[in-house]
């Protein structure tokens, strides 16, 4: 009879041990997807504050060329500029950064690419006066080889800005009205709006 109560005992040890060991394996796997799915969410975060600092980067250095240059780099007149003639002169300025378009990083891949593309266009909204002094800007992330499944949601940013003010302090003045078409160093910033990406 005690030889029969050892070989159960054993029986039920192997049980246990099995029901053990698939449980680990379980709780393993859903560390290992857990730690997986973490891991892709911090690098989509890092992916879009890089994003978004190479578009803040761009914007700031447009509007100091604003500051510098009137924005008028040919013009002969310094008024009755029309905004559809500052618009280029602000996608020139966009232009300037095309060799700094792409940017890597040291510390990812050599495929791990972030390249902003910057677009200058009179403010579209509709009725604006021809000499408002209106702009918009647009800046995209035209292509990246980031983390899987991430591109289509990194920031898209629209920036409407007033250029050709008087005075540092001046306000815009509203869209509907003939601003005079100024070259002058002096804008102010009515919106920088993150679009849905």
């Amino acid at each position: 009879m005690r030889r029969a109560l050892r070989n159960q005992r054993g029986g039920a040890l192997i049980v246990v041990m099995m029901v053990g060991m698939v449980i680990a394996i379980g709780f393993a796997g859903f560390i290992t997807s857990s730690v997986l799915v973490e891991a892709r969410a911090v690098e989509g975060s890092l992916a879009r504050s890089r994003a978004y600092w190479a578009q803040m980067g761009n914007f700031n250095y447009a509007l100091s060329r604003v500051s510098k240059s009137k924005l008028c780099n040919s013009c002969l007149l310094s008024f009755n500029n029309k905004d559809t003639d500052f618009a280029p002169v602000l996608q020139k300025y966009f232009n300037e950064l095309n060799s700094y378009k792409t940017w890597s990083y040291p510390d990812e891949s050599a495929s791990y690419t972030i390249t902003v593309t910057d677009t200058a266009t009179a403010d579209d909204t509709p009725g604006r006066q021809n000499f408002s002094g209106w702009l918009m800007a647009t800046s995209t992330v035209s292509s990246s080889t980031l983390v899987s499944g991430l591109n289509g949601h990194l920031p898209l940013m629209e920036l409407r800005v007033c250029v050709g003010l008087l005075t540092s302090g001046s306000q815009c003045g509203n869209i509907f009205i003939n601003n005079g078409g100024n070259a002058t160093a002096y804008f102010s910033i009515n919106r920088l709006t993150n679009l849905p990406g």
